[in-house]
């Protein structure tokens, strides 16, 4: 089985430009976890998860170098986790993205998210986006295609 038999092709991306609270509120409306991050020339230049997100509520490690004692005060996080509602996705968004191609064997894909701990891969073709694939669609065809779980009867 390849990664194009099982590829979402109705894929939500977002714009690096595109404000934390938009990105939240779409992921939240669309019921996903993760978009890739496309150019104004519609070029992938990342992938923004619900980690992602998640992470932007919190001080970076930049500012926890910069003052360590910002993680140790939990009242001060709560009043300001809502300055994530000002960052953008390019703030947010991690740069590190592996890709596949339609012909990829799931199981090359499967490989890499277990080994790399990534849950979403962009899939590409001539360099544009064609679809992406969540880690529990991968599972989940795996135990079909390669273990005969999850069929009826």
């Amino acid at each position: 089985m390849t990664v194009g038999e099982l590829m979402i092709t109705d894929v939500v991306t977002v714009s690096p430009a595109m404000l934390w609270r938009e990105a939240a509120a779409l992921f939240l409306a669309r019921g996903i976890s993760a978009a890739p991050v496309v150019d104004a020339a519609g070029h992938l230049v990342g992938i923004l998860s619900e980690k992602d997100l998640f992470r932007g509520m919190f001080p970076s490690f930049k500012e926890w170098v910069q003052e360590p004692e910002a993680y140790l005060d939990f009242d001060a996080m709560e009043h300001h986790a809502a300055d994530a509602l000002g960052k953008t996705v390019a703030d947010v968004m991690s740069t590190r993205v592996i890709t596949a191609q339609r012909h990829t064997p799931i199981l090359k894909i499967g490989a890499l998210m277990v080994s790399s701990g990534i849950h979403h891969i962009p899939v590409i073709e001539n360099d544009v986006l064609v679809g992406i694939v969540g880690r529990g669609d991968m599972y989940r065809a795996i135990l079909k295609t390669y273990f005969g779980m999850g069929k009826e009867g």
